[in-house]
């Protein structure tokens, strides 16, 4: 036997749920080259080259995962932080500024406290009448990175919008959009109303995420609390 199988002999399993889905699976913590990986991409600064090395590592480390470039960033943020919670360890200290004193504090969050926060009010479905209805889908990650979301305009987001139409259904017929030309989506969509596209708007502002409150005590002896969101506040 190999030293490299027999060192994978003794690398510990784990088991999370996908929560988009609920579905079990199981993984393995990141190892050296991986994590080497991961900071040479923090290196860079750049957020979409921290996400796709994110994802290669995610793919390499998750058994039953498929492409996690096509996993919602929900998802694909919530695992990242399991991962990261049984690779390195549970506790984070990351520096952030106070939005009122200004001053840089350091936090401690537990990983293991992180979950996925839900909306009541989301709906995948939205109504446009009684008689026409949009099936909406989450936004994969790697539509996040190719949209460069650090950068988004009102532009990109029309275009995302468009690119998470599911399919459209009548009472009589469904119209898959992966059947539908880009041209014809775009026609569709420019001539709804402003009330009905609000509700395009309204299924992004709901879309679960990682979100997480997190109290801290400024030099003035003020307890505050702060909302910390996405993987990069987390890591910062």
């Amino acid at each position: 036997m190999s030293l490299i199988d027999l060192l994978k002999k003794t690398t510990p399993k784990y088991q999370t749920i996908i929560p988009s889905t609920g579905k079990k699976i199981w993984f393995r913590p990141f190892i050296v080259k991986e994590e080497k990986m991961l900071l040479i991409a923090q290196e860079t600064g750049k957020e979409n080259e921290i996400f796709k090395t994110i994802v290669q590592i995610i793919n390499e480390c998750f058994d039953g995962i498929g492409d996690a470039s096509t996993l919602p960033l929900f998802d694909l943020e919530y695992l990242f932080i399991k991962l990261r919670s049984k690779s390195v360890m549970e506790t984070v200290n990351p520096i952030l500024e106070c939005p009122e004193t200004k001053q840089n504090v350091k936090l401690t969050i537990n990983l293991e406290d992180i979950e996925v926060k839900k909306f009541d009010n989301h709906k995948t479905k939205i109504i446009i009448s009684d008689e026409l209805f949009i099936q909406m889908k989450y936004p994969s990650i790697s539509l996040f990175i190719e949209h460069e979301v650090e950068n988004m305009q009102l532009i990109d987001f029309y275009d995302l919008a468009i690119s998470c139409i599911d399919y459209i259904e009548t009472k009589d017929s469904r119209i898959e959009a992966e059947s539908t030309s880009k041209e014809e989506l775009r026609e569709f969509v420019d001539n709804m109303t402003k009330i009905q596209f609000d509700e395009l708007i309204k299924f992004f502002a709901t879309m679960p995420r990682i979100e997480h409150i997190v109290k801290y005590k400024t030099n003035d002896g003020v307890e505050r609390s702060i909302l910390l969101k996405g993987i990069k506040d987390f890591f910062g």
